[in-house]
């Protein structure tokens, strides 16, 4: 279940890409003990320095710090840490990373996974790994890499907590739950962090790992927004779309076959947590539905979700909402033409692949808009051309009669006057007001301008 990295459209605006410099890492051990439930309180967490680096861009330098975190009876978490560089209190944006992989850690499963290399392998570091078992895919990162996802946040003035899940050293639902909090608990404990502006990130499994980590936070650092991309809030619910829901709807055996083999490696780490399948007497996902965290969630979220996802299903974010719509604000991509699931591979969805660079400009737009001060510039980027286009693809859901009011607050959002359009195709600024405006006018045929296009679009979209 991996979605597309925030890929930094904004480097354009420094006229030179970014570079980041790492010292050697010390090397480091790590044992495992996950208990039964996950803290809420600070807690003690141990941080060990194991390298550092920079990130130079513009003329300035931001320093990082590669860090283990450890929490008594759990297995260590590593996160790289860019500490905010101005005084005073500054706000942070936490990037979960479920499957990135890290060289730098001294572990020897890390090494393991780093001589393989990019691509598919056997899923052999998972405990419950065996004959029938399916492979996995291995993406390694570097901290430049992460460093450049950093940069648009860092040219905020933002610190940046990156927390790696660690998805192919093995382990548990638990065990990445334990990860996420495992930062949480380092935030409570970190200088300059303006505890009332922490924001937190994530995509698919590391939506999962987003929301669990604003359920769990410490009650001194809880984030003041996130933003999950077709997040997995439900696994129950998944097991239970997996196993029944997709044979009913699939009717080719080599497509329903593709959904076992993807799945199967998810279903070890969840079975390993909960017990089995959740019809199994016994079983326990008290912990893990949906109704688990409206409950616990004090976080506003905005989720972004493709309606033809089908390793996800949009019906889980919409049954999330329903159950608390106080804190989960949806945004969704409807597909126009009929559904046929025997033709549809597993993935995000069309639209989110289509988009993916919108969804990055609203993602931004919206933890940047809700993060920054009050007088500060904030710059979201753009590709030129793709909210036009994703515009156009509105205005013909809208004349079918589809329900399309979850797009104004975002395309408001971008009006604040405090935001600024970075064409990144152009190396371009633009006021957001005026953007919109000009895009609502092509798409619409409108003339609304930059001071009447907040008040015009507050009822609702222009009638196609």
């Amino acid at each position: 279940m991996r979605i597309l990295p925030t890929t930094l459209l904004a480097l354009s605006l420094l006229g030179t890409l970014p570079t980041a410099c790492c010292s050697n890492p010390s090397p480091s051990t790590n044992s495992c003990q996950t208990p039964d439930e996950t803290p809420t309180d600070p807690g003690t967490v141990q941080v060990t320095q194991l390298g550092s680096g920079q990130l130079n861009a513009a003329g300035q330098t931001w320093p990082y710090q590669l860090l283990k975190l450890e929490v008594p009876g759990r297995a260590a978490t590593y996160a790289q840490w860019f500490p905010p560089r101005k005084p005073g209190v500054s706000p942070i944006v936490m990037l979960t990373k479920p499957y990135d992989g890290i060289a730098w850690t001294g572990e020897a499963v890390d090494a393991k996974w780093a001589a393989r290399g990019a691509g598919i392998h056997p899923d052999d570091s998972e405990p419950h790994h065996g004959p029938g078992s399916s492979p996995i895919a291995f993406t390694p990162t570097t901290p430049d890499l992460i460093a450049g996802e950093s940069f648009i946040y860092l040219f905020h003035d933002f610190g940046v907590l990156a927390v790696f899940g660690r998805f192919y050293a093995g382990g548990d639902l638990q065990n990445d739950r334990d990860d996420m909090n495992a930062g949480m608990r380092f935030l409570a404990q970190a200088p300059n962090v303006d505890t009332a502006r922490i924001g937190v990130f994530g995509g698919s499994w590391g939506g999962y790992e987003a929301l669990y980590a604003a359920a769990d936070a410490p009650a001194t650092v809880v984030p003041s927004v996130g933003v999950a991309l077709s997040p997995l809030s439900d696994f129950a619910a998944e097991v239970d779309y997996v196993s029944r829901v997709v044979p009913s709807r699939v009717s080719a055996p080599a497509m329903r076959s593709r959904y076992q083999q993807f799945f199967e490696p998810y279903f070890r780490r969840i079975y390993a947590t909960t017990g089995g399948d959740p019809v199994t007497p016994g079983t326990d996902y008290t912990r893990w539905t949906a109704a688990h965290l409206a409950a616990s969630v004090q976080t506003p979220f905005l989720i972004l979700h493709d309606d033809w996802d089908t390793l996800i299903p949009v019906e889980h974010t919409r049954a999330l909402v329903a159950q608390a719509p106080q804190r989960f604000t949806p945004m969704y991509f409807q597909n126009l033409p009929a559904v046929d699931w025997n033709t549809l591979p597993p993935d995000h969805g069309p639209l989110l692949t289509q988009h993916v660079n919108v969804v990055i400009t609203l993602s931004l737009g919206h933890l940047i808009v809700k993060l920054g001060a009050a007088e500060q510039p904030l710059y979201v980027p753009h590709a030129q051309g793709t909210v036009r286009a994703w515009l156009q693809g509105v205005r013909a859901a809208q004349a079918q009669g589809r329900d399309v009011s979850d797009v104004v607050p975002r395309l408001l959002e971008l009006t604040d006057p405090r935001v600024v359009m970075l064409d990144a195709s152009l190396g371009t600024l633009q006021p957001g007001a005026a953007f919109i405006a000009q895009e609502i006018n092509a798409v619409w045929g409108t003339s609304l301008t930059e001071t009447t296009v907040r008040s015009v679009l507050a009822p609702g979209l222009p009638t196609p």
